[in-house]
């Protein structure tokens, strides 16, 4: 006979009987394959369940909260979703790669219950949480990311609050991002043919505005046989190496920066843009500039190699300014100097951005032309401009155009040619000349 009671009070009683009958099934991890058989021969001699659940969901969810991570479990390691937050014990929010935003239906029993499970998150990557320390980051196997705050820095009765960025090698492809209103064919196009013919460009944003996904999607227009060398920091979110018939076709090194516990010996995504000239690349592909390496990037730039890489900023003239900073850390000369070189690193610099409705868009493709006397003039040549934001039934509704409102400059079409590009792909991209007949000299009175 069946005997109802509540989840949290099964959960007690469950562990208590497998603490004093087996407890090797809770402290060995290699027997954790048993946990299972003991928590359903517990629920069949007692005849316990829990109201609107199945035997076996039962038995599942106590497993997950004995062994995994609750809740959490479904959703972790999911290709769909971007990013968990827990705001509190009793408010998670799923963010999933199409921007869509929900509230889960489920939360914790109470904050230290979430404390508890966040804690056996950080246990994968060594990392304590405590009163004593009560900001931690660490990862789960699969480029899983965790930030996590507990009081005193978040309030007691919110118990812990918590973000997991879920980092898949993005797969999304040039049609994708155009299809899907990132940008227009013209302006892929752009991108694809600075990359292909030498010419560095940064893309700036804020915290998941698509940077990434972006970067990847245009790296696959490369051409087989030109080499991309990619540095990345912690996870791996680039994934670029392409098979036929079970072969690698095209020629990449995937690279990861490695911390260590003893300074001397950490490799730096610095370390690595060094590295990276010794194998002879034709792209650089720095994954995100937060740091010393930004100097590295902008020297590998100036001296002839294409790079291209991320910053966290706002539009171009941002852009330059972040990295003039980081550049700083390494060598502080003159600040007007650092920008100049920032400038003509990167003359191309693409600003990505996630609308109120969710939607990501290339808000602009700025061009830095770097003057006679040092300073530095943008021109603007694409952007996307709205003409309607509203909010209707709370949800916001946007409609806008894009635009290419400049051409480039005489100094990046010669830099373009210089490289070797077509005539008739980089006349898609210059002025039209003035049709019709022209005014006629003299004339009469």
């Amino acid at each position: 006979m069946e005997r109802i009671v509540s989840f949290v009070s099964l959960l007690q009683m469950v562990q208590e009987y497998i603490s004093q009958n087996y407890a090797a099934a809770l402290s060995d991890r290699k027997k954790l394959g048993q946990l299972r058989s003991y928590i359903d021969k517990y629920l069949n001699d007692t005849g316990y369940t829990v109201e609107g659940f199945t035997r076996d969901q039962v038995s599942k969810r106590l497993y997950s909260e004995m062994a995994e991570y609750s809740i959490l479990t479904p959703y972790l390691g999911r290709d769909a979703i971007e990013e968990i937050n827990i705001n509190g014990w009793d408010d998670i929010c799923i963010t999933y790669c199409n921007g869509k935003m929900k509230k889960l239906p489920e939360h914790f029993f109470s904050p230290q219950h979430a404390v508890d499970i966040v804690k056996r998150l950080l246990h994968h990557s060594g990392m304590i949480i405590d009163n004593a320390t009560p900001m931690a980051q660490g990862h789960l196997p699969g480029n899983t990311r965790i930030t996590a705050l507990k009081e005193p820095i978040v309030d007691a009765d919110r118990g812990i609050s918590v973000s997991i960025r879920l980092l898949h090698p993005s797969k999304v492809t040039r049609a994708q991002i155009i299809n899907g209103g990132t940008g227009t064919e013209q302006m892929i196009d752009f991108l694809c043919m600075c990359l292909r013919y030498g010419v560095s460009f940064v893309v700036a944003g804020a915290t998941s505005s698509g940077k990434t996904t972006l970067l990847n999607a245009l790296l696959t227009s490369v051409p087989s046989n030109k080499r991309i060398f990619t540095i990345e920091s912690g996870s791996r979110e680039l994934s670029l190496v392409s098979f036929r018939r079970g072969k690698v076709v095209n020629n990449v090194v995937h690279t990861l920066s490695r911390p260590s516990d003893n300074p001397a010996y950490d490799i730096t995504q610095e370390d690595l843009v060094v590295a990276s000239l010794r194998f002879d690349p034709d792209i650089v592909v720095v994954g995100e500039m937060r740091d010393t390496e930004a100097y590295s990037a902008v020297e590998a730039s100036l001296t002839g190699h294409t790079v291209v890489s991320t910053v966290h900023a706002s539009a171009a003239d941002a852009a330059h300014t972040r990295l003039a900073l980081l550049c700083q850390k390494r060598f502080p000369i003159n600040f007007g100097t650092s920008l100049m070189q920032a400038g003509q690193a990167f003359p191309i610099v693409v600003y990505a951005h996630k609308l109120e409705d969710n939607s990501r868009k290339i808000m602009d493709i700025s061009e830095c032309v770097i003057l006679p006397n040092g300073e530095r003039e943008y021109h603007t040549l694409f952007r996307y401009k709205i003409t309607k934001n509203v909010l209707v039934n709370g949800k916001y509704k946007i409609e806008g155009r894009f635009e290419q409102p400049e051409y480039m400059s005489d100094h990046l079409k010669g830099k373009l040619m210089q490289f070797g590009v077509p005539e008739d792909l980089l006349v898609r991209f210059l002025k039209p000349k003035a049709s019709g007949r022209g005014k006629k000299e003299g004339g009469t009175k």
